[in-house]
């Protein structure tokens, strides 16, 4: 009986800890659906294997599991009886863990379990798991050291100390090179970390404050009293691992040895190892994959077919999307090759071209703007500078000028540049401006403003509203809380001002009551997208999902493949025959970061934008401004977001080098001082020598990927 009492006394808490991107599984393992919401090892998720393995109530309690608020919807319908705790952006597994002890009773026993490893003796997991329960009871810091099968390079290793079931850690040491991981086998004291610990909440509080005293500090000030973590608050803390921040210091880890055919499935080749079973050691999907000849191949498909013949030795994984091809012996190297591939714009441009772009961007352009942005006397943004690099005096300044510049100037410090402050004058000035002679008692802000920073014209603009929405979505990226604030009022007064119940979408109600533009909308889908990004709200997400099914009913032309740009509010179409193919190219970006938020399949409307805007939209290589136009024009913002465009969707035969170096030769290289040419005539010549503030947007969002900001 005295046995029964002790053992539910020792009843433990599972703590799932959900985070990762699981990047050496590309394609397969996305942002939007990582590793340990895949089905890799069973017919099961990953984290829902993890929650099965603990599932027994007999010896464990309901688990916490704690991973990104961006997959909430993921988490709560994998584990609905999980408690749940949301991060607003990683911060490794310290603060987690911590979170977690603040939330239980002191005296609950923790066991910490990734969410993505593979198992396959369950029953010795457990065992272990009782082994140590003791211990961790005790006071130990219990972890578990996987008995190495091979002198692995991938994992970190942990060195015990005496005999028995539980023993002492004498110290844990970093992933060794192939000799050194050879040497610790053959000694039979080194282990594999797992990542795997248990130890009563009250004896890792009391590690946290003698080791980590700042982690715990900021996670008690970040949660709330419902387990919810304050963004502005937990983005101050400390990301770190529970290795670095608490194990390497404390003197009380225990270790517990076990042979358990654990593996972490951190890259192709350990996913082949778990589920390869037969004489040919070939793994592959049925129904999408037909292998011959071959050997001790990887193959899976996620719909496409694919035929593998007399291969060896080789991982081969596609998706709708991408495709991966590697060596099984060298699969876990593959991260410096799919990021490149991951970075919008990195095959946009020659290594020469990148370098003269960051010269130019960083060292000239962006400076300038940021010393002449923000107008000395009246505080508001500048409209233009003059062909000396200068602003122009007394033009009238549209509202949507300081959230472009706002937006500009924190993107730019959040890709790194902010040179003695540079970047921070300028959006301490814009919101200056913003919160102040910009806003309306009425609600909302004007849009447009005398050149003495007085009100022009009172009336409140979607197009100006869904800017300032993106401006602050960009602010709260780099954890300002008045980003966030900026962010939801301005679409809390577009909900309110501009929502159209009858028809559906926005319209503008004060600018253009009876008419509904196209161009508006696709900047509050960027918004939306951007502040989902940061905020992952469900707000945004359903909001990005209304707009792609306006996009898709009303917007799309499918007769030609170009966006229809003016309607009647009932969304009956105009006479007007407006077709832009720069907002084309722009549409078909922000449809495909719809895709990869939302997982909406926007392929096929991307293509044919794409594709309508090169056969059509396109003379003598430049982007036109509009199509029909006489005299016809070509502005520098349709040409970028052409390179955006096809730098984000494939499109065969597409030569973006050679287009880049167009814009480079004509918009760029024979600029004003710290500018560029804005506008060519039909002729190809120069059609205007002022420089507008408003392409400073384009400039960091279609030329800052191509060529980010050096740094030494």
């Amino acid at each position: 009986m005295q046995e029964i009492i002790m053992r539910q006394a020792m009843k433990i808490t599972p703590l799932i800890l959900c985070g990762g991107g699981g990047t050496r599984l590309w394609p397969l393992s996305t942002q939007r659906t990582p590793k340990q919401f895949l089905a890799l090892s069973s017919t099961r998720s990953m984290l829902a294997e993890t929650a099965a393995r603990v599932g027994d109530a007999r010896q464990f309690r309901r688990p916490i599991a704690i991973g990104s608020a961006r997959h909430a919807v993921l988490l709560s319908e994998t584990l609905p009886e999980a408690r749940l705790v949301l991060e607003p952006m990683g911060r490794n597994s310290a603060p987690p863990i911590a979170a977690a002890c603040l939330m239980s009773d002191p005296s609950d026993l923790l066991l910490v379990l990734p969410a993505d490893h593979h198992i396959k003796d369950v029953a010795a997991f457990l065992a272990a798991i009782e082994t140590g329960a003791e211990a961790a009871q005790e006071g130990r810091i219990v972890t578990f050291g996987i008995e190495p099968e091979y002198p692995a390079t991938g994992y970190g290793y942990i060195e015990s100390a005496g005999d028995g079931p539980v023993r002492r850690v004498a110290r844990f040491v970093e992933k060794p090179n192939c000799e050194t991981a050879e040497q610790y086998i053959a000694t039979g004291r080194f282990y594999w970390n797992a990542g795997i610990f248990l130890f009563k909440a009250s004896v890792m509080l009391d590690a946290f404050a003698t080791h980590a005293s700042d982690i715990l500090d900021g996670v008690r000030e970040a949660l709330s009293e419902d387990a919810v973590l304050d963004r502005r608050k937990f983005s101050k803390v400390r990301s770190e691992s529970i290795d670095y921040a608490v194990l390497e210091f404390a003197a009380n880890i225990a270790v517990v040895p076990v042979s358990m055919g654990w593996s972490d499935l951190g890259d192709f080749r350990a996913l082949h190892d778990a589920r390869c079973d037969d004489e040919t050691r070939n793994v592959f999907t049925d129904g999408h994959v037909a292998v011959s000849e071959s050997s001790n191949v990887y193959v899976r498909s996620e719909g496409v077919k694919v035929a593998v013949h007399g291969m060896n030795d080789v991982a081969i994984v596609a998706t709708p999307e991408s495709i991966l091809v590697s060596r099984l012996s060298d699969a876990s190297r593959i991260k410096p090759v799919t990021r490149r591939l991951m970075k919008n714009g990195y095959f946009a441009a020659t290594a020469e071209q990148r370098a003269w772009l960051q010269s130019w961007l960083w060292t000239d352009v962006m400076p300038q703007w940021a010393a002449l942005a923000i107008c000395a006397k009246t505080g508001g943004c500048i409209e233009s500078l003059d062909q000396n690099g200068q602003p122009l005096v007394g033009e009238v300044r549209r509202g949507r000028i300081a959230p472009r510049q706002l937006f500009s100037f924190a993107r730019a410090k959040r890709s790194g540049w902010n040179p003695n402050g540079a970047a921070d004058a300028v959006i301490e000035g814009a919101l200056s401006f913003i919160n102040g002679p910009a806003r309306l008692e009425a609600g909302g802000w004007a849009h447009a403003f005398n050149a003495d920073g007085s009100v022009r014209n009172a009336q409140r603009d979607l197009y100006d509203h869904a800017f300032l929405a993106l401006a602050g979505s960009e602010l709260a990226a780099l954890a300002d809380p008045r980003g966030e604030a900026l962010a939801s009022e301005a679409f809390e007064t577009i909900d309110k001002l501009f929502v159209d119940k009858l028809n559906g979408g926005w319209s503008d109600t004060e600018m253009a009551p009876d008419l509904k533009r196209a161009n508006p909308h696709m900047h509050l889908l960027e918004a939306s997208l951007a502040h989902y990004d940061v905020v992952h709200d469900e707000a945004s997400r359903i909001r990005i999902d209304r707009i792609c099914t306006l996009f898709e009913r009303y917007m799309f032309d499918p007769a030609t493949g170009a966006v229809i740009e003016d309607f009647q509010a009932d969304w009956s179409r105009l006479d007007t025959n407006r077709i832009e193919p720069g907002h084309c190219y722009e549409w078909a970006f922000l449809l495909g970061e719809a895709q990869r938020v939302t997982g909406r399949d926007t392929a096929s409307w991307r293509r044919r934008l794409i594709d309508f805007s090169e056969r059509q939209g396109v003379r003598s290589g430049f982007a036109l401004d509009a199509m029909g136009a006489s005299p016809a024009s070509f502005r520098l913002w349709p040409q970028l977001e052409r390179i955006r465009a096809l730098s984000y969707t494939h499109r065969p035969g597409a030569d973006i080098p050679n287009i880049l170096q167009g814009v480079i030769d004509a918009y760029l290289q024979p600029g004003p001082a710290h500018g560029w040419v804005d506008k060519l005539d039909r002729d190809l010549a120069p059609a205007v020598t002022n420089v507008p503030a408003s392409m400073v947007y384009h400039l960091m969002t279609a030329l800052a990927p191509i060529a980010p900001p050096p740094h030494d």
